[in-house]
């Protein structure tokens, strides 16, 4: 696609990042190109984003109380700023991030206990013991196959070194890439998630300290929740085509015939992995990752809806996504191996 600028050096920058890591603020605005009159620039668009701590750089301003009064206060740069991920070497923070606020139990597979005696003697020898190894490895290994995950989604968005062209927010997976690859539009979205972080530097190598993230993917609006490996998804789809009972009562009778093709399944953006570190809550740092994401979903990438998975028992999501405008989709992922994960709420925001 034209209109998109060289990436921007690391010496153009008020704040140089560490490692690969771009500021949100320049690749925003280096992505405008030709669409500059359509498309407000980054600074613009911070003071709707619901976070008062945020500059028009996107860096994290806080104001530290002294002790003179209520109007008596210090503005302090924590050096916290808004980045894209370009490298694979920018996401161990998000991953070590990652497991630090949802644990090892965001990546473990839910085993079927409810399964019909039939169910279990045609696929039930195969299916419970790969999920056992499964939950046995991510749990002893959960950093390394949180960072895996991470890789492979992210893969068609690594930029070399010293290339003129970048990838910019603005691009999203489509049927150029998939002509490119020699892939279908899905298999190439699931290597192509856009990751933002919220970090500072934090040593004198170089390594950078992750307090918020989030990821911006494109999936089927199926309701299935995904896995961190993108080949388990299509393992797992191909497999309730497969099994006659693989799905229950919930299945694809409340999807509309417009979504539920699933030779050429529509692809939506989905909103996933979006944490904060507990000491930096009540910022208004979530919402304003939310709604980052919702604009490049809706603006850059021209959506009209955007999906989410939450988990009814996480009081404060559930609660910080209602007031932003999603509202439950009406339907839930029930393959009968599924489990608890049948539970979680699958929810829709559209634009507008």
């Amino acid at each position: 696609r034209g209109g998109i600028r060289p990436r921007p050096s690391p010496s153009s920058s008020s704040s140089p990042s560490a490692l690969n890591l771009v500021p949100l603020s320049e690749a925003w605005d280096a992505g405008l190109g030709d669409d500059a009159g359509r498309f407000e620039p980054f600074a613009s668009l911070v003071p709707s984003l619901g976070c008062p701590s945020l500059n028009s750089e996107g860096m994290l301003i806080r104001t530290v109380a002294g002790g003179g009064g209520d109007d008596d206060g210090e503005m302090y740069n924590e050096r916290h700023r808004l980045y894209l991920a370009t490298d694979e070497d920018d996401l161990p923070p998000v991953a070590q991030l990652t497991i630090d606020v949802f644990d090892a139990s965001a990546i473990v597979l839910s085993s079927a206990t409810d399964w019909t005696a039939l169910e279990k003697a045609v696929v039930g020898a195969v299916v419970e013991p790969a999920i056992g190894v499964y939950n046995a490895y991510a749990q002893a290994v959960g950093y390394t196959e949180v960072l895996s995950g991470l890789r492979r989604r992210m893969r068609n968005r690594i930029s070399e070194r010293g290339e003129s062209e970048w990838l910019a927010p603005l691009i999203a997976p489509n049927d150029e890439w998939s002509s490119r690859e020699g892939a279908s539009t899905e298999a190439v979205a699931a290597r192509s998630s856009l990751i933002l972080a919220l970090a500072r530097p934090a040593g004198p190598d170089g390594e950078l300290e992750a307090v918020a993230s989030v990821e911006l993917r494109l999936q089927p609006p199926d309701a299935k929740i995904p896995f961190s490996q993108p080949w388990l998804d299509v393992l797992e789809r191909r497999l309730t085509r497969l099994l006659p009972f693989a799905r229950g009562k919930k299945s694809r009778d409340d999807v509309a015939p417009s979504e539920s093709d699933e030779n050429t399944p529509l692809l939506r953006p989905y909103l996933c992995n979006l944490c904060v570190s507990p000491a930096l809550r009540s910022l208004g740092i979530g919402r304003a990752l939310c709604r980052i994401v919702e604009s490049v979903a809706f603006e850059r990438w021209g959506y009209d809806r955007i999906y989410l998975h939450v988990d009814p028992s996480n009081d404060a999501a559930r609660r910080l996504y209602e007031t932003e405008g999603y509202k439950d989709a009406g339907r839930r992922w029930d393959a009968v191996w599924a489990g608890g994960a049948s539970d979680v709420g699958y929810y829709v925001k559209r634009s507008g």
